[in-house]
């Protein structure tokens, strides 16, 4: 199961992650990083507060940190507690920021999948070998009517290649479609989940997380399109075209359609 304080990730830290110290090819922007930090209006509790003052939310990468096993009538109780990857808080079904909030149903009816792919999904998120994109709403549930339930509606679902317990931080990484005379070449581009931050990288080790050729394979051909999750550590890499950082994955993500 995920162990929740491998997501909390400050935001001077991710900035330092993926700061690359220069790019070949191109000239970089300054800090290597896309884009200044926004600050997040969040209304939240003094404690929970202190931690979201620098948080901002782009897009909510979900994953599930443990079951619910308290003992009190569903939907209040059951289902799964989740968390915003790289961040300190998530933005809970009922509006308030907790470091992890309540999930009683992931429903994934908007995603066309058929029963047996659904049920595979629920299985691997459940685990904690999954990342979802979306939202936490509460919804009334035709069969239970006494109050709403919290759920997590996805409009997007990542299955993980090896099952691994992710490590490092969650990164989107594409393909930039730079080919380079020399090294390192900013080959790769990085986008930090549910931040804004971004940058270049020389490469992606997807072997690193001990995956089969096959598993690797299809990682690197997810890389063109549609993308692929990565979470992971930055090895950095040095060579005539001066530093740039290396993705080490500790397991990757391939988005399930």
């Amino acid at each position: 199961m995920f162990n929740l304080t491998h997501h909390r990730l400050s935001l001077l830290a991710l900035l330092g992650v993926l700061a690359a110290p220069a790019l070949a090819c191109e000239a970089p922007r300054e800090g290597g990083v896309a884009g200044d930090l926004a600050q997040a209006e969040l209304d939240v509790e003094d404690d929970v507060g202190a931690l979201a003052a620098a948080e901002v939310a782009v897009a909510d990468y979900f994953i599930a940190t443990h079951p619910d096993y308290r003992r009190c009538a569903a939907p209040m109780c059951g289902g799964h507690f989740v968390a915003r990857v790289n961040t300190s808080v998530t933005r809970c079904a009922d509006g308030t920021w907790q470091e992890e909030c309540h999930m009683f149903e992931l429903d994934l009816s908007g995603l066309g999948l058929d029963r047996s792919t659904e049920a595979k999904a629920r299985e691997a998120f459940g685990a904690g070998q999954a990342l979802v994109r979306g939202g936490l709403k509460q919804v009334q549930l035709g069969d239970l009517r006494s109050r709403p339930a919290d759920v997590l509606v996805a409009s997007e679902i990542w299955l993980g290649a090896t099952g691994n317990a992710p490590k490092g931080h969650f990164s989107r990484v594409d393909s930039a479609g730079i080919v380079c005379v020399t090294y390192p070449c900013p080959s790769f581009s990085e986008h930090s989940l549910n931040t804004n931050l971004s940058g270049p990288l020389d490469g992606v080790d997807l072997s690193a997380s001990g995956a089969t050729v096959k598993q690797v394979e299809g990682g690197m051909t997810a890389l063109s399109t549609p993308g692929l999750l990565v979470a992971g550590q930055h090895t950095v890499i040095t060579g005539p075209a001066g530093s740039m950082n290396r993705l080490d994955a500790a397991e990757f993500y391939l988005r399930l359609k």
